[in-house]
């Protein structure tokens, strides 16, 4: 009698254990911030919607033309933190933290434009944080999982453990190349490409009201 043979699933690795406690954490904060747009009160919204209105009526009239510094900040600084925090411990911690800020920051702006200003509103918020999320999210995770193997490592080693391996070398540092080369993309469309498509969906916006 042939005895079967057990089918036994093998043990995630670290970079997909890593991979899934931060995009837990980013799809958390995605849903706090999408709770904290449906929540906004009334006073709140109407603040929010004049702010909108006035923006887009510029937007519309004139192209915005967003400042150099600006938006190298805007699209580095969740990056160079996630860069950071994988040469330390405090990454075992805050690096699912950041990555909750960010979702909750991404998910709660594109949340108040579709509430405010409904299906129009969905299409600036996809101009303005859609076209660059496709650039910064894969650079995110990117170094985000390997920064958390990184600050485990850092970890690890503190507690005693000198022999423990760390990621950190030639590939790793490559890998840090390319998220950064994909957050200059990034300053590239939101200077050169994102200011004529909010235009556009601004006069799209204001003849639909």
């Amino acid at each position: 009698m042939v005895r079967g043979k057990r089918l036994r699933m093998a043990a995630p690795s670290q970079t997909a254990v890593a991979g899934l406690i931060l995009g837990a954490a980013f799809l958390v904060g995605g849903v706090a911030g999408c709770l904290a747009a449906g929540w906004m009160d009334g006073e709140g919204a109407q603040a929010l919607s004049g702010y909108l209105t006035s923006y887009f009526r510029y937007a519309a009239e004139e192209t915005p033309a967003p400042g150099f510094w600006n938006a190298v900040w805007e699209q580095f600084r969740f990056l160079l933190a996630a860069f950071v925090l994988g040469f330390t411990a405090i990454g075992v911690v805050g690096l699912p933290v950041l990555f909750g800020v960010r979702g909750f920051l991404f998910s709660f702006s594109a949340g108040c434009f579709y509430r405010l200003l409904g299906p129009e509103g969905f299409l600036c918020a996809l101009c303005l944080f859609g076209l660059p999320a496709v650039l910064w999210a894969p650079a995110l995770f990117v170094l985000g999982g390997q920064g958390m193997l990184g600050a485990y490592g850092m970890l690890r080693r503190g507690l005693g453990e000198g022999s423990w391996p760390l990621p950190y070398g030639p590939d790793y540092l490559f890998r840090c190349g390319l998220c950064a080369g994909a957050a200059a993309l990034c300053v590239a469309l939101e200077l050169f490409v994102l200011p004529d498509l909010l235009s556009a969906a601004a006069r799209s916006v204001l003849g639909a009201f």
